[in-house]
């Protein structure tokens, strides 16, 4: 029996010297500790196709959760 119902959010963000990483996160606030690492420039969070967080939006998430 197949599940499609996705059971991680991925992390997908890029290094100063434009290589790609993707890090698997078992929840959102696991995946935004993860984008806050400064030595990389996080671009997007999906779970699943559905896009959550990106650009502007995932800039203001991580800058709330830092002043938390």
């Amino acid at each position: 029996m197949a599940c499609s119902v996705p059971i991680y959010y991925l992390l997908q963000r890029e290094a100063a010297d434009g290589s790609e990483g993707l890090l698997m996160a078992p929840d959102l606030a696991t995946a935004l500790a993860d984008a806050a690492d400064p030595a990389w420039r996080p671009v997007r969070i999906t779970f699943g196709r559905q896009v959550l967080l990106e650009g502007e939006a995932l800039s203001a998430a991580i800058a709330e959760r830092r002043a938390a």
